[in-house]
């Protein structure tokens, strides 16, 4: 495990960006477009409104992203990868491990995916339900 995320960690830097403005990238890839807001992105990243916002902003100034007013709500904006955002995505750094899990046999996927949900699970209990 720690060989994999060492590997994981040193391509979570390229492209110019770091790992957050990778995971914003990827969520905006696969969520439905209701769910493209900073205050969805932050919720789904387990973080704050403004640390998800600066993510975003810089994502937007990188010319990444960009903010689309909602019809009836112009103070809500969806966020949309925009065609740079999309093809730097083609490259995305863990896409190497991604390859390696889909190279094995579904019974290894499946025990994988098992494995790693209960570990998240009892990563993000509260404190005093751990144990």
């Amino acid at each position: 495990m720690a060989q994999i995320l060492r590997l994981a960690n040193g391509a979570a830097f390229v492209g110019g960006l770091n790992p957050a403005q990778w995971s914003a990238l990827r969520y905006l890839a696969e969520a439905v477009p209701e769910a493209r807001t900073v205050t969805a992105f932050a919720h789904y990243h387990a973080t704050t409104s403004g640390t998800a916002s600066q993510t975003v902003a810089a994502l937007v100034r990188k010319g990444l992203v960009e903010r689309l007013p909602e019809l009836g709500d112009r103070r809500r904006n969806r966020l949309e990868l925009t065609s740079s955002g999309h093809e730097l995505l083609q490259g995305d750094p863990l896409g190497a491990i991604a390859a390696a899990i889909a190279a094995q046999s579904p019974e290894a996927q499946e025990a994988l995916a098992t494995g790693l949900e209960a570990t998240l699970r009892t990563l993000t209990r509260p404190v005093g339900e751990q144990g």
